[in-house]
């Protein structure tokens, strides 16, 4: 028998393949003058290397800067989840996506530690005043607590492109302060008013965004807690013992009895009322073929306008007239943004009794709350 052989591909075929002129198989006889079949065998398949992430524009996750800030926050947080912090940090990037344009950067492979503190003078440089380009646009000033979130916003993108810390910038040594976390104005949310944002959701046809708002400001929980509540197991809780816990959709899964809070004429009214607009067959306020994304944009985006109508801010707002009510009975006495602190030991209990029932591990995070010393 007769072997032939496919000079492209490396590959022996049977005498009873026909070969025409212009066929790109030649007889192995013919072709043994150039190569040893015998000795070498079949021919490997040449395959080509795969091109590093490190090598490619922007580590392989685009072209353009902001859209690849994108894809590599995706990659680190998941497409599924995290969707309020992938938000906020692309939100964010874009001031310094705009700082590499100007400097004629198109390629993350191109920034370094140099450029990066160049970036942290820069707005240390807008917290006094404002900053102006050569071609005569201005930059406003920013506070300290934004150009804080400016850098760890770039310092969580430049890691999620490179998986590694090399360009990771103190912010505090960058801008040359801290920032202050402790309150000083007034909070605009108590209960009179809540119940007037409500009524106004009710009237609008937003009976789930008006139950959000009545459980965030009577329960101290957060907009994804509201939606995301066992309402039944908190009204047998409440029947039982006269007390309910957070535990469903708490941040970073911190699911524990500790946030286990007396439930008074308010916070029953309000648990009452989620029970009676949750949709059928639902044991939260979603419904069974709803995800939480949506309800956030849709439902809660128009509560959000109306509380801004009424002069709640924002629905941590509600959070905080909740903080200020449980310090105020614990030192009973005004709270730091009402009035002067007295007892030191009292103060310290209260802080400690608000960071615990808000779901936070520290309490000195009650100062953002409830205002410090």
């Amino acid at each position: 028998m007769v072997t032939y052989l496919t000079a492209v591909m490396g590959r022996g075929v049977s005498e009873g393949t026909r070969l025409c002129p212009k066929s790109r198989r030649v007889c192995l006889a013919s072709a043994a003058l150039d190569f040893n079949f015998l000795e070498t065998g079949d021919l490997p398949m040449k395959r080509k290397q795969k091109t590093l992430r490190s090598e490619k524009r922007n580590y392989g996750y685009g072209k353009q800067l902001l859209y690849a800030f994108s894809m590599a926050l995706n990659a680190l947080f998941g497409q599924q989840d995290h969707f309020g912090t992938r938000r906020t940090h692309r939100i964010r990037i874009r001031v310094f996506v705009e700082f590499c344009q100007r400097h004629g950067i198109r390629d993350a492979r191109d920034i370094d530690m140099e450029f990066v503190e160049a970036y942290g003078n820069y707005l240390r440089h807008r917290l006094h005043e404002s900053y102006e380009w050569a071609d005569g646009t201005r930059d406003n000033t920013v506070a300290a607590s934004y150009a804080h979130n400016l850098i760890s916003t770039v310092n969580t993108c430049l890691y999620a492109m490179r998986r590694d810390e090399k360009l990771h910038l103190s912010a505090r040594k960058a801008l040359g302060m801290a920032r202050s976390n402790v309150r000083k104005t007034q909070i605009q949310a108590d209960i009179a008013v809540t119940k007037t944002a409500t009524d106004r959701m009710i009237a609008s046809g937003n009976e789930r965004g008006a139950a959000v708002v009545l459980l965030t400001r009577s329960w101290g929980m957060r907009t994804e807690e509201a939606y995301l509540q066992d309402l039944d197991r908190m009204m047998r809780e409440v029947t039982a013992t006269g007390t309910a816990a957070i535990l469903e959709g708490t941040k970073g899964g911190r699911e524990c009895e500790s946030r286990t809070i007396t439930a008074g004429e308010f916070q029953r009214e309000a648990l009452e009322f989620a029970l009676s607009v949750r949709p059928a067959g639902s044991q939260c306020l979603l419904r069974e073929t709803e995800n939480a994304i949506t309800f956030y944009r849709r439902e809660l985006g128009r509560c959000r306008r109306i509380l801004k109508k009424c002069g709640i801010p924002s629905f941590r707002e509600l959070r905080c007239g909740f903080a200020q009510d449980i310090y105020e009975e614990v030192v009973r006495g005004p709270s730091p943004l009402r009035g002067p602190i007295g007892d030191r030991v009292l103060d310290r209990i209260a802080r400690e009794k608000v960071s615990r029932l808000l779901g936070h591990g520290r309490p000195q995070v009650a100062s953002s709350y409830i205002g410090g010393y």
